[in-house]
């Protein structure tokens, strides 16, 4: 029901168009089981596989005193939980919403990727000091541990990537996977090289300054989940608001568009909310100026889902 505050209330046409948008979000949900299907495969199989590379790392960067391994190794770990936290956030996506749960589940995966993000900024608070302490004490490396792992660390980072990128790569949930997983790979990259120069130079404070660039790596990586991820939770406008008021008003359906918002649930699955001014002359065609204004914003801005309530002259 849409009403205005002194002309009365409009019943008919709102309950059409719900009807419409029914249709529209079945369609959209069918394809997202198809992706969340493909990305909890790639997400158990990446899990496996960089759980055990991580114990390696963890295990022989300690036993070869190399800093920067075990500063990767550390850096697997938080990767693992991340992998581990969005396979979790797709099972819970996936339940059917409820009466207090009215836009289902989907925010879990947000959730996830913010969790994640934190985790990677805990990882660098960690290898930024005990980089710092090996600056000022610089340690013995045992060189050939330190390189064969590295050398499967960047194996398995490569198999994980190619895994992760035959899921939903749009989604914020698997993208903060795919993102712990590069900046593991040019971690596992770096200290390759920093293990050649040791080699030929016994130069060990390199170690240390490998560590403190794949702390930076890392951080970077983080700061942009964290800002994608709150935005969400916080319901920033995923699109620009003066240009879909543009949109509107251009299209000569209405007189005037405010009280306007839009907010993402997940990946592609917009909400917007909004006043309309019209000609009363124009009240008969209310419903199908919301299927035209829905058209507009479905294709131009992926808006899927449209409540409009009406304010006439």
């Amino acid at each position: 029901m849409t009403c205005n505050h002194s002309s009365g209330c409009i019943h008919e046409p709102l309950r059409d168009f719900n009807h419409e948008h029914e249709h529209h979000h079945e369609h959209e949900h069918h394809h997202e089981h198809d992706f969340r299907h493909t990305d909890k495969k790639v997400l158990k199989i990446s899990l496996i596989i960089t759980a055990i590379a991580m114990v390696a790392e963890i295990v022989y960067g300690y036993v070869s005193g190399s800093l920067a391994l075990l500063s990767d190794g550390v850096h697997m770990l938080t990767h693992s939980f991340s992998l581990a936290i969005s396979l979790f956030a797709i099972f819970i996506a996936q339940k059917e919403l409820n009466d207090s749960k009215t836009f289902g589940y989907y925010r879990s995966e947000v959730i996830a990727a913010f969790i994640n993000a934190l985790t990677l900024g805990v990882s660098v608070i960690w290898i930024v000091y005990e980089a710092i302490k090996r600056i000022f004490v610089p340690e013995a490396i045992d060189i050939k541990t330190m390189m064969v792992v590295a050398i499967i660390g960047l194996v398995v980072n490569a198999i994980t990537g190619y895994l992760l990128q035959k899921g939903d790569m749009e989604n914020v949930n698997i993208k903060s996977s795919f993102a712990h997983m590069m900046s593991d790979l040019l971690s596992s990259v770096a200290i390759i090289i920093g293990g050649i120069i040791i080699h030929f130079t016994n130069f060990y404070l390199i170690d240390a300054l490998l560590a403190l660039m794949i702390a930076v790596v890392i951080a970077k990586w983080a700061w942009g989940l964290l800002k994608d991820s709150l935005d969400v939770l916080l319901e920033a406008s995923p699109v620009d608001l003066n240009l879909v008021k543009s949109k509107i008003l251009k299209s000569g359906l209405v007189l005037d568009i405010h009280d306007i918002h839009i907010t993402e649930i997940t990946r592609n699955m917009y909400v917007l909310t909004a006043h309309i001014l019209i000609e009363r002359s124009n009240l008969a065609n209310f419903k199908e100026i919301v299927d035209e204004i829905s058209e507009i914003l479905e294709h131009e801005f992926k808006i899927g889902h449209v409540t409009l309530q009406p304010e006439w002259k």
